[in-house]
Order: C-alpha cells, then structure tokens, then sequence
C-alpha cells in the first residue's frame, strides 16, 4: 500500500514529568488537567484543539499545529499560557497533584494513517523532549512550571530572529547522543530563568562523530548562550547519582555505563522513545 504524502506541521509535544509513580487517581487528574492547561495556552496562541490534530499519550499529549500558524506567537504564547494555566493549576490542588511539563516544538513532514502518525520531525522531538539534560533542567528548576526545548531548526529560524517576546539569551543549548549513536543538540529554556539551570553556559561545539564513528565531545567552549565561538576545551561535568539510572559504571578512559544510561565525557546517551506506533 503505498502511504500518502506527507503533510507539513508545527509539531509540539508535551510531557508530564514524573506521572507513573503516581497514584492512579492522582493520574486521572493531572490527565483530565493536561487538556484544560493545553486548551488555555492554545487560545493564548489563537488556537483551539479543532484547529490541531491531537493525539492522546496518557501522560502527555502529540499536537500537529497547522504550519500556516505564526510560529512567532505559537511559541511565545504557547510559554505563556502553558506556564500562567500550570499556576493555577497548583493553586489548586496539593503536591501529590502538581503538574510540571517537558514541552517540545519542532517543525517537518508527518505521514497520517488515520490515528497512526510517523515522520523524522515527530521522532525528533520525542528525543529532545526524553532527552537526560532537559530532565535535568526540569529537575534543577524547582520553582518551574515547565521546560521548554525546541530543535535547530526552530531555535535558528524562530528563536534567533529577533521577534518581540522571544529572548535568545534564556535559550541555552543540551547536547546528547541517542542509543543509535546519534548526536542530537536542542535548545533549551525555562520560563521564569534567566537561562535554564543544570545547563553549562559554554557547552562547546555540537557533538558530533570521532574517526570509526565513536561518538566525539563538544570542542572549544562557545558564547554563553550560543555554543559556537573556540575557547578552552570543555571539561567533563561531574557525575552524580542521578547522571545513572540502573547502571553500573566504569571510571575511566572509555568509561561507560551498563544499562539503560550511557556516559562518556561530556555527551549523554539515552534511550530514545518508542517511535509512533
């Protein structure tokens, strides 16, 4: 059977962090909340769901946002809302209810088969969104709402170009390799920081591949907020319990990690999301 050709979207997709050890009930209501946070930021953006193609994750949410729609104020006005709705929503209900969001964007080709949606671009921002280095701003940011990480293209065409309301300073770049040894770099950033914590403000050169296809580090340190300029080598983060997950690890030259985490100088590996089914 041959597929239909792909249709382009704005593509966002949301996350809530820390929702299967939850108690069921606690888990019926942050999802039931998830769609009157998502419908609040989405009219803040012009929007509403009959405007989008949603598709249901349990503990999040996949929305195709037509490509015509500004992506200027999808981005700004999505922040907003989402940030102003998940407020309000902790005014409401007590810790074990409290929602706190991993929000991707990112913009390409999806293929449709009626409730089956496949594309790179989707793939994409599931990674960005599971990516270890935006868990971890989430986690370092106590006080926030939500995280933001959106990919280079978007931070390139959107977040760089000077629009009223996006601050390219609060953006600062996370790098990690998928368990397919590929390099990945999201931009990243927190509503309420300065710039997001957790992140270095020099992370150096994207990661990209050594000679045999290891899996280099980031190079010379860049601009603070940038990650392109040469500097001084970058040197490796320090290690704690929460940069492993089920792992043993090795200290060393070639340390790596035996499970589901993998670490080596300064790249991160993880598991990738299952892609769309």
């Amino acid at each position: 059977m041959v597929s239909p050709d792909p249709v382009s979207y704005w593509i966002v997709l949301l996350d809530i962090e820390d929702f299967s050890p939850r108690p069921e009930n606690a888990q019926a209501t942050l999802h039931d909340e998830l769609y009157e946070v998502v419908a609040f930021a989405l009219r803040r953006a012009g929007l509403g769901f009959g405007d989008c193609r949603v598709q249901d994750r349990g503990d999040g949410m996949l929305i195709l946002v037509p490509v015509a729609t500004s992506p200027v104020r999808l981005l700004r006005e999505l922040q907003r809302g989402l940030d102003d709705a998940l407020l309000a929503h902790r005014k409401k209900y007590n810790e074990n209810h409290r929602m706190r969001l991993r929000v991707g964007l990112n913009q390409g080709l999806v293929i449709r088969k009626g409730k089956r949606w496949t594309g790179n671009a989707i793939n994409d921002v599931a990674r960005l969104v599971d990516a270890g280095p935006v868990k971890r701003v989430l986690t370092e940011a106590r006080r926030a709402q939500l995280v933001v990480v959106v990919s280079e293209n978007v931070h390139k065409t959107v977040v760089l170009g000077g629009y009223p309301g996006i601050d390219p300073a609060a953006y600062l770049p996370a790098d990690f390799v998928t368990k397919h040894g590929e390099p990945r770099r999201g931009w990243v950033t927190v509503p309420g920081y300065a710039a997001p914590p957790g992140l270095p403000a020099n992370p150096g050169e994207p990661p990209g591949r050594a000679t045999g296809g290891a899996p280099a580090p980031g190079g010379g340190a860049g601009r603070a907020g940038g990650g392109t300029g040469t500097g001084s080598p970058v040197p490796p983060p320090t290690l704690t319990a929460r940069d492993v997950t089920g792992s043993q690890i090795a200290i060393g030259e070639g340390a790596r990690a035996v499970g589901r985490d993998d670490v080596a100088g300064n790249v991160y590996y993880i598991n990738s999301p299952v892609d769309q089914p």
